[in-house]
């Protein structure tokens, strides 16, 4: 089962940054293919993304440790599971999102990259 990670620096201070990626409203704003992201009771979310052409949606956990600046989320139907922890680091933060899910594909890499550019882009006018 394949595993990627990817990291980068943002200028933002760790606890803004981590507000911001811990808002489950914003997840579509950087995870490429996600269109929507809804709270439900406790830790429970429900997604919508576009993938390869196709609509999916899913129900799925989503966890915020702020004391540790760590999120956790996963499939509530499958084996995919990620973490996104935020670091502070000399002039901002440093955010590594790691991904595991049960198939490789082509993209993953890519989409974490371009999710971490995102951030970066989006690092100094978060809300």
């Amino acid at each position: 089962m394949p595993e990627y990670e990817q990291s980068g620096t943002v200028t933002a201070p760790p606890d803004q940054l981590f507000a911001y990626l811990a808002d489950v409203h914003h997840l579509p704003e950087y995870f490429p293919h996600m269109t929507s992201a809804e709270p439900a009771a406790g830790d429970d979310v429900h997604v919508e993304a576009e993938v390869g052409g196709d609509h999916k949606e899913a129900d799925a956990w989503f966890h915020v440790d702020s004391d540790e600046r760590r999120i956790e989320w996963g499939s509530k139907t499958g084996p995919y599971h990620g973490w996104m922890q935020v670091d502070g680091v000399d002039g901002g933060s440093l955010v590594t999102i790691h991904l595991h899910q049960e198939h490789e594909t082509d993209s993953s890499e890519a989409d974490l990259a371009q999710a971490i550019e995102t951030i970066q882009a989006r690092a100094g006018a978060p809300g």
